[in-house]
C-alpha cells in the first residue's frame, strides 16, 4: 500500500520533524529494523524486552526513509522523523486507514492447530472470484497482522488473515483492527495453555474472533470440539458447523487413496486433496463452508482445493539418499502430533516409518502428560524414533522408546545412519526446537 506522509499525518495525529514535503510516499512499513527496505517506514515499537527507539539507527541505516518515534531522536538531515504519543497505536491507526482504502471482504482464522491450512485453503478457495491477499509466513501477531494489512493493495477484494494468540485480548484487539465478516476457530487444544488458567479460559479467547463477527456476518466453527456450545453462544454472527462426526459440514466417506493425499465428500460434493490426514479433511470443511457464504459454490472450492499444498505441512520432500522427508516441522501441539501419525501411517509406503521429534512448547501443567501421550502413540506409529533433547521432550522419548540425541546436529546423524532408501522420516517440533532447519540439511545432503 503506496501512503503519502501526509496521509501518515492524519492517520496517527502525529507531527513531521524533519523531511521532505507531505506529498511524498512510502510502500513498505516495517517493525523489525533487520527487515527494512529502501524508502520504507518504520515504527518504533516498545515491547516487554526491547524498544525500538533503540534500533532507529540500524533502522535508517538500512534505508529507512522514515521513522515513527515517541521520543524525538538525533537522525540524519532528510529523514522523515514522526512523532506520536504511542508508536503501537501509530501503526494500528495507519493499519487502519489503509483497511478502509481498500476495503475488502475479511476473512479471519484462528484455533490451536490448522490456522495456516485452513488460511491457505480459503485463500486458493476465495481466488476463484477475489483478488486476494493473506497472511504470508509467521505474520499472525500483534505486529504481523497490522503489517499484512499495510501491505494490501487497492485491487485487492479479499484479505484473508491469520490470527495467534498468547493471552487473553490478544484476538479482541486484532478482530478491532482488522473487522472480519467470516471467523473461523479451526479448534480449541492445549497450545497456549500455560498462559490460561483453564482450557475454557482459553477457548473464550479463541472466542474474541467470532465475538466480533457482525450479525451479517457468519462464525465457522467445529462442531466436533467440546468447545462449540460456548463459542456458538459467544457470537452475534450466523453460525456454520463444520467436522468429522458432526457439523453442517461434515467430512464423510474419508479415504486415503494409494497414490496418497484424501477423498472425501462435504455436502454431497466429493473433494479431493493433495494434502494427507483426516485433519486436512476437516479444515477442509471449514474452508468450504467460509466460502460458500462468499459466494464460492462447494464445487468451486472443491475444485480450487484439488492441487494445493503447504509448506512445512506434512510436505513430502526427497532426500539425495533415497528416503523421503515427511516436513511438519513448522509448529506442533498434542493434537497435531497425533494428527500428522495417524496422516503418516494411514499413506502408502514400500520401506520403514521413521520420526524425528522434539518439544511441544507453552502447554503448561499439560506438559509432562502431552508428552507422555505423544510419545505411547509414536511407539505404535514408528519403527524408530529419534528425539531432540530439551523441555519436556525427554518424557517423549522414554514413552516413544525413542534415542536422544542431545540437537540438531546429532539429529541428522541419527537419519543418516538409520534412513534407508523408501523410507519415510517425520520431522515434528514447536518451531523453537528449529528443526526446519534440519530439514534443509538432510534433503541438500
Amino acid at each position: 500500500m503506496r501512503l503519502s506522509l501526509l496521509q501518515i499525518l492524519e492517520a496517527t495525529g502525529g507531527g513531521e520533524v524533519g523531511g521532505t514535503q507531505v506529498g511524498e510516499t512510502f510502500s513498505t512499513f516495517h517493525t523489525d529494523s533487520r527487515e527494512v527496505k529502501q524508502g520504507g517506514v518504520f515504527f518504533a515499537l516498545r515491547g516487554g524486552e526491547m524498544d525500538g527507539h533503540q534500533f532507529v539507527g540500524d533502522a535508517i541505516s538500512r534505508g529507512a526513509a522514515a521513522v515513527v518515534v515517541d521520543l524525538k531522536t538525533d537522525i540524519p538531515t532528510g529523514i522523515v522523523e514522526i512523532l506520536v504519543p504511542d508508536t503501537w497505536n501509530a501503526l494500528y491507526a495507519v493499519a487502519s486507514h489503509a483497511l478502509r482504502r481498500v476495503q475488502p471482504l475479511v476473512v479471519a482464522v484462528t484455533g490451536s492447530n490448522g490456522k495456516t491450512s485452513t488460511k491457505e485453503m480459503v485463500a486458493a478457495i476465495l481466488s476463484r472470484h477475489f483478488n486476494v491477499h493473506r497472511t504470508q509466513g509467521n505474520l499472525n501477531t500483534e505486529t504481523g497482522v497490522p503489517l499484512t494489512i499495510l501491505s494490501l493493495e487497492p485491487h485487492h477484494s479479499a484479505l484473508v488473515l491469520e490470527m495467534g494468540l498468547q493471552r487473553a485480548g490478544d484476538i479482541a484487539q486484532l478482530a478491532a483492527l482488522a473487522r472480519p465478516v467470516i471467523g473461523i476457530v479451526t479448534n480449541v487444544g492445549v497450545v497456549h495453555i500455560e498462559f490460561f488458567i483453564s482450557r475454557e479460559e482459553l477457548a473464550r479467547a479463541k472466542g474474541e474472533l467470532v465475538a466480533a463477527l457482525p450479525e451479517e456476518g457468519l462464525a465457522v466453527l467445529n462442531a466436533d470440539n467440546e468447545f462449540f456450545p460456548l463459542l456458538a453462544q459467544m457470537t452475534p454472527a450466523r453460525v456454520a458447523s463444520f467436522g468429522h462426526e458432526h457439523g453442517d459440514y461434515r467430512v464423510q466417506g474419508y479415504e486415503a487413496p494409494s497414490g496418497g493425499g484424501s477423498r472425501f465428500t462435504v455436502r454431497g460434493v466429493e473433494v479431493r486433496l493433495a494434502l494427507d490426514g483426516l485433519h486436512q479433511a476437516v479444515n477442509a470443511a471449514a474452508a468450504l463452508a467460509a466460502c460458500e457464504f462468499a459466494g464460492v459454490s462447494l464445487e468451486g472450492g472443491a475444485a480450487a482445493l484439488a492441487d494445493l499444498t503447504v509448506e512445512h505441512r506434512l510436505q513430502e520432500l526427497a532426500a539425495p539418499a533415497g528416503y523421503s522427508i515427511i516436513d511438519d516441522a513448522y509448529n506442533a501441539s498434542p493434537e497435531s502430533m497425533l494428527a500428522a501419525f495417524d496422516a503418516v501411517a494411514a499413506a502408502p509406503r514400500t520401506g520403514r516409518l521413521l520420526a524425528v521429534l522434539g518439544e511441544m512448547r507453552e502447554l503448561g501443567a499439560f506438559a509432562e502428560e502431552s508428552h507422555r501421550r505423544v510419545g505411547e502413540r509414536a511407539a505404535v506409529v514408528f519403527d524408530a524414533v529419534c528425539v531432540v533433547q530439551g523441555g519436556h521432550a525427554r518424557k517423549m522419548a522414554e514413552a516413544a522408546r525413542a534415542e536422544v540425541v542431545s540437537d540438531r546436529a546429532a539429529a541428522a546423524e541419527w537419519v543418516r545412519r538409520h534412513a534407508q532408501p523408501g523410507d519415510r522420516v517425520l520431522i515434528k517440533a514447536s518451531h523453537g526446537v528449529r528443526l526446519d532447519e534440519l530439514v534443509k540439511e538432510l534433503t541438500a545432503d
